[in-house]
């Protein structure tokens, strides 16, 4: 990672809460009818809105990504007006933040991030829609996806658990079942969330289903003969999400590798004492969040300046990376996959040089 961009990226960090509380006080004053239309807790909420916004900027600075951020802000805009709130409030709130950073930040910090919010206010005016495009469905599994959906927004786990086993019975691939049901699944509950259209408790209720899912389907790989290499998978300090590295490890298995599968939220520290005891020959990094990339760029730095491991190839994926296909690059990974099925095969080839 570019030492300045992490060192802005820090200087950031280090005044959020006062940014953030400061940004408020400039929002209350431009719109005096904040509290009429958000209620006597308004302050507290759009504080709140703000430092997650900075945080995201501080993320998007340290990996050099401006269009990261204004995705984010975008994305942002439209989960809040499927909410009720007023699209014009926030593109005033992220008007009031940048005015804010151009007053506290140190004069170089500035002027490399300020172009970073001119960026995300000019996403939120636009009337590009990239961000509504639904996830797709593969042709030939889309009645199954809908109905597994279905069963998942009705409550009914037994009947997606069915749904799939069937599927195994009617010769459709555990890759298949994980990248064109399950995946597009999952990725569909996401954006109906992002809408409004369902709650949190119905997100973590599919996502629990789909893990029960795939842990049934574990006897029924069929396993490749043991190819002699190894992997590790994580995920980044702090990141709780696992399915989408469950998928690749899974895969990876039945590929033939001896998998290692470490999961979520992994100590940095942990993390290279095992690679150092085990030498694998390729570790797989989950990202989830743009909010988990200055993480993961240390990560690998982290790697690279222990001699007994520096050499290990690093494959990368997750969500961000399908936004920014060149992001890995940032981070000093080997490579990047933006499903499962290509992670094994990217896999394979970093090994075989």
């Amino acid at each position: 990672m570019n030492k300045e961009a992490k060192q802005a990226s820090r200087v950031i960090d280090s005044v959020a809460r006062a940014v953030a509380n400061w940004t408020a006080d400039e929002h209350g004053i431009a719109n005096p009818e904040l509290p009429n239309r958000y209620g006597s807790k308004w302050r507290t909420e759009w504080t709140g809105h703000t430092l997650s916004q900075i945080h995201m900027l501080s993320q998007a600075v340290a990996v050099r990504s401006a269009d990261l951020f204004a995705h984010h802000v975008r994305w942002t805009y439209d989960s809040f007006k499927a909410r009720g709130i007023q699209g014009a409030d926030l593109i005033r709130n992220t008007e009031c933040l940048r005015e804010v950073l151009a007053k506290e930040l140190p004069l170089p910090v500035a002027q490399s991030v300020l172009p970073f919010v001119d960026v995300s206010i000019a996403k939120m005016k636009s009337s590009d829609c990239e961000h509504d495009l639904e996830p797709s469905f593969d042709a030939g599994h889309r009645e199954r996806t809908l109905k597994y959906l279905e069963a998942i927004l009705e409550g009914d786990r037994t009947t997606a658990e069915s749904l799939i086993l069937t599927s195994l019975d009617e010769d459709v691939t555990i890759a298949e079942i994980y990248e064109r049901i399950l995946a597009p699944a999952q990725a569909r509950l996401g954006r109906m969330w992002h809408r409004g259209e369902i709650t949190v408790a119905d997100e973590h209720f599919g996502s629990a289903t789909t893990q029960a899912v795939m842990s049934l389907l574990r006897p029924q790989f069929d396993r490749a003969k043991p190819n002699g290499r190894a992997l590790v998978a994580t995920s980044t300090p702090g990141d709780l999400h696992e399915i989408g590295l469950r998928m690749v490890t899974d895969l990876f298995e039945i590929d033939g590798w001896n998998v290692v599968y470490l999961g979520a939220n992994t100590p940095t520290a942990d993390l290279i004492e095992l690679l150092d005891r085990r030498r694998p020959d390729l570790l797989a990094l989950s990202v989830s969040t743009g909010l988990m990339l200055r993480d993961a760029g240390e990560m690998v730095e982290r790697i690279r300046e222990t001699n007994a491991i520096a050499r290990l190839k690093i494959l990368i994926g997750g969500p961000p990376f399908i936004l920014m296909p060149d992001l890995w690059r940032e981070l000093g990974a080997d490579g990047c996959a933006t499903s499962s099925t290509e992670a094994v095969r990217l896999g394979n080839q970093l090994v075989a040089f």
